[in-house]
């Protein structure tokens, strides 16, 4: 009846979106509380935990059964991008072992040395991803509800396959409801019924966008043609009402409490995953000797993964040009979402962007299908989901090796990318005619605070290091969901999958590439991925929650509660998450 760890699914308790936490805030799923789950049909789903059972009802809220009272807990870019050949602008390769068995002289020395084009081509941080053609139009709703059902279908496929012996069937496609449709009254939103929801949805799923449907002894005009914008309209009186979608969570993994308690005891036995397998240390003294900053940002990431080594597994991404863009969607998520900017930036926001590859097996399957003869890992369509890391802070290689490039970053031709930063705020919905006069007072933000924003129009950093380092905990439950092993520019490492077996063991992680999915659906909840970030440069890494703090405070236009819904709608594909509600967040955050 065990699950292997790369079926698990977990459903977790749900709190306010947050991917980064303090250090004294406890995991988001202690030992012993995790449930077997299901879906049965009609989507509905089930658990069973030692206190009694759980149900999860068709819209995927967790709702106690009878023997088993539940305790709420404290809450915790439609159109392709043109490709950019800029050389050096990279997201930065993964590391890991082979097993741990091979390491010998070459632990000793960075496979970066062997050439500096070749570390920084497949390390450096790319914009490849980001928009330059301005905004793009509104997310299909369409392609959001189709993108909900089939990942609805593939998680009960899986869950019947992974528990063959229990009361689950999986649901007719008519029986599928993953979104609420709500009706904006004098009183607040109201649910549509159960059937009415489905009926909408399924207009929608066809591609229609305007339709007249029957409800409760009246015809109705829907019209969806801006999801931001949806309205219902009595076909009788003309009385016109807003519409909106909210979303189900489909951000769930599984997990048997025996197994997980068991394996946190492994994993915590084994100890930092950098230092496994006798990993030698020898990298991170070679690069940071002589830089005290730097040894203390390693030495604080190497606190963190003691601390967390138990429940998550841990990711190095290194970056260097595309910070102020992390930066900003950290910014606007904590506006939206109430994601704990002053922890980390955020690699990407654009949840609309990830309905066509939500996890790692689609990926493989693009790359495979796709990418792997246009242009592999650079190809524009791979880096809007996927960033590349490494599985060691003392990692060596493949091309890269992470304290290195950290103190050195990447060069990169002398291109302005101040047009990439205009159009992810136009993105991300900040009204047109506000982008030119806040991408210049962002800029000039930057400068002040000695972010590097040379390739923005703007100046360098003050001590000539860009380098920055993201680390990114990652729930062992989920790493399968967001994380495959990868051969340099991007193929699968087949030796080393599925990876969450590979990166549970007791073994050498100095060697070794990942990519991950960078789903901003999981990366802005702190039960899911936790993210914490240093810079190589002093004064940047010392303001850096001061920076933050300003960066919100130009963009708090966004809070306003009449743009706020829409561009939380429209960053999310025209729907809303189930836990989104529409007060200000950024005193939430």
């Amino acid at each position: 009846f065990w699950l292997k760890q790369s079926e698990m699914r977990l459903l977790a308790d749900r709190r306010p979106p947050s991917a980064n936490v303090p250090e004294d805030r406890p995991p988001a799923n202690p030992p012993g509380a995790a449930a077997v789950s299901a879906r049965g049909a009609g989507g509905r789903m089930w658990s069973r935990g030692r206190a009694g059972a759980m149900l999860w009802c068709g819209r995927h809220c967790r709702v106690a059964a009878p023997d088993a009272p539940l305790k709420a807990e404290e809450g915790g870019e439609a159109k392709t991008a043109t490709p950019r050949d800029v050389e050096g602008l990279r997201a930065a390769t993964g590391d890991g072992a082979r097993g741990g068995a091979a390491e010998g002289e070459r632990s000793e020395e960075c496979s970066a040395e062997s050439g500096e084009d070749d570390a920084t081509r497949d390390a450096a941080d790319d914009l490849e991803w980001a928009h330059e053609d301005g905004a793009e139009s509104e997310p299909c709703l369409t392609t959001a509800i189709e993108a909900a059902r089939s990942l609805s279908r593939t998680l009960t496929e899986r869950s019947r396959r992974l528990l063959p012996d229990s009361p689950v069937s999986v649901p007719e496609e008519h029986d599928e409801v993953c979104h609420r449709v709500q009706v904006l009254f004098d009183n607040g939103w109201k649910d549509f019924r159960e059937e009415e929801s489905r009926r909408l949805c399924d207009e929608l799923a066809e591609g229609r966008t305007e339709f007249t449907l029957h409800f409760r002894g009246h015809d109705y005009l829907f019209n969806f043609g801006k999801a931001s914008e949806a309205s219902q309209t009595n076909t009788k009186t003309g009385k016109r009402r807003k519409l909106r979608i909210i979303e189900g969570d489909d951000t769930a993994v599984m997990e048997l409490p025996g197994e997980v308690e068991q394996l946190i005891a492994e994993q915590e036995a084994f100890g930092p995953q950098s230092k496994r397998g006798c990993a030698s240390q020898s990298a991170i003294g070679k690069y940071l000797d002589g830089n005290p900053h730097a040894r203390s940002c390693f030495e604080e990431f190497e606190q963190h993964e003691l601390k967390y080594c138990g429940e998550w597994a841990v990711f190095y991404h290194s970056y260097s040009f595309a910070a102020l863009i992390y930066e900003v969607h950290a910014a606007v998520a904590s506006v939206l979402f109430r994601f704990r900017s002053q922890y980390s930036a955020l690699p990407r926001i654009l949840v609309h962007e990830f309905l066509e590859i939500p996890d790692a097996a689609t990926l493989i399957q693009r790359f495979n299908n796709e990418f792997a003869e246009h242009k592999r890992d650079h190809n524009p369509g791979f880096r809007k989901v996927g960033i590349s890391a490494m599985c060691s802070l003392a990692s060596t290689g493949p091309e890269a090796c992470v304290a290195r490039v950290f103190v050195s970053g990447y060069s990169c031709k002398d291109v302005s990318f101040r047009s990439v930063l205009e159009n992810v705020l136009e993105s991300c919905y900040v009204p047109k005619e506000n982008v030119t006069s806040l991408a210049t007072k962002i800029i000039k933000l930057s400068e002040k605070h000695s972010l590097d924003v040379s390739q923005f129009g703007g100046r360098p950093c003050h001590s000539a290091k860009p380098g920055h380092l993201m680390q990114i905990f990652i729930k062992r439950s989920l790493v399968d969901q967001l994380v495959y092993a990868a051969e340099p520019y991007g193929p699968v490492d087949a030796e080393r999958m599925p990876v969450s077996s590979y990166i549970n063991g007791d073994t050498n992680f100095n060697r070794g590439q990942v990519r991950i999915v960078a789903h901003p659906k999981h990366f802005m909840q702190a039960n899911l991925v936790r993210l914490f970030v240093a810079s190589a440069d002093p004064t940047f890494h010392k303001n850096r929650g001061m920076f933050q703090k300003e960066l919100i405070e130009l963009i708090k236009e966004l809070a306003e509660p009449s743009l706020r819904e829409r561009a939380a709608a429209g960053i999310y594909g025209g729907t809303l998450p189930s836990w989104w509600t529409a007060e200000d967040q950024r005193q939430l955050a």
